[in-house]
């Protein structure tokens, strides 16, 4: 059976005439980028072990830039901090998942117009760049989650939901017209909130482990990265699976560590800001190397690990 995700995937995304094309290519770099979904994504590690998973034999680098607050057209960073094109660059970026819309939503319905704006004008200018020094990047948009009414004390997010949606839609329109790839997480999440009765966030916005697993499970789907069901394998098969994807997550998750430490170390007034002369400038330069190295060496190890299974069962353990 035809999977609908990746047809639609392949529908908008340039240079991907046949459903059955994949999406991500050998030794893509594949850059997150974002709001706090995205930055918190790396904290989670589901999504990327399972794309790591979907793909063993690719070595596909991953980094996340995401960062809390970030919108299409406001990304505020320290004094002398690079900007996110230089970031982008430094990584020779393929893919760029990006993360927005839930910020920009606060803005209600009179905000839309300028969104649809500002994201047009994100996308033209990632698309004028060749990160990689050879093509544009292949951009895939994912729209915000619902958001998951918790009770009293925490805002009720009914309404919210009705901007939401229409946020989501402008960003499946962008990815039309720009002929890029997007993913709907709205959708996904807010059945799963209706039918379910396991919370998929901490506050409302921002998903728990459970809403990490729905929406790694959803962006799954929709890309196209389709797993061995547990159902088709026995019991030792599946522990032995979930064992090994664990394994592969954590792995993950050190890789994360290592390169936050890189791109958004303590002290950027050392680093990069006002105190960079002289010490800055002297003492970090060879451990910036180190750190590079070292996450190199992490990419290499999740490349040599068994893929595993990750299930979309409910878990209910938190972090």
């Amino acid at each position: 059976m035809l999977n609908t995700g990746l047809l639609l995937i392949a529908v908008l995304m340039p240079g991907l005439p046949d459903p059955g094309t994949p999406i991500f290519k050998p030794h893509d770099r594949i850059a997150i980028v974002g709001n706090t979904f995205a930055e918190r994504m790396q904290l989670d590690g589901q999504f990327e072990s399972l794309l790591q998973a979907s793909h063993p034999d690719h070595e596909l680098s991953i980094r996340n830039f995401g960062w809390s607050g970030d919108e299409v057209a406001l990304q505020p960073r320290p004094l002398n901090f690079l900007g996110m094109d230089e970031w982008l660059d430094q990584h020779d970026t393929d893919v760029i998942i990006a993360c927005f819309g839930m910020n920009e939503s606060y803005s209600g319905d009179e905000g839309l117009p300028k969104f649809r704006k500002d994201l047009d004008a994100w996308i033209e200018a990632r698309l004028s760049k060749n990160y990689n020094n050879e093509n544009p990047p292949r951009i895939i948009l994912v729209s915000p989650i619902a958001h998951e009414d918790l009770g009293d004390p925490l805002p009720d997010g009914h309404e919210h939901n009705f901007v939401l949606q229409s946020y989501s839609d402008a960003m499946r329109q962008a990815a039309v017209a720009h002929e890029q790839g997007f993913i709907d997480l709205f959708t996904p999440t807010l059945e799963t909130m209706k039918r379910d009765e396991v919370a998929l966030t901490i506050n409302g916005i921002h998903p728990n482990r459970q809403g990490y697993r729905v929406i790694t499970c959803a962006m799954a789907d929709q890309l196209g990265l389709v797993q061995k069901s547990g159902a088709e394998m026995d019991v030792d098969e599946v522990d032995i699976g979930n064992r090994q994807h664990e394994a592969l997550r954590q792995a993950v998750l050190a890789k994360n560590r290592l390169f936050f430490q890189r791109w958004r170390p303590v002290n950027t007034e050392y680093v990069y800001g006002r105190r960079h002369e002289p010490y800055g400038s002297k003492n970090f330069p060879d451990e910036m190397k180190q750190l590079d190295r070292l996450v190199e060496e992490a990419d290499r190890t999740i490349w040599t690990m068994p893929p595993g299974h990750i299930g979309c069962e409910v878990i209910e353990e938190e972090y």
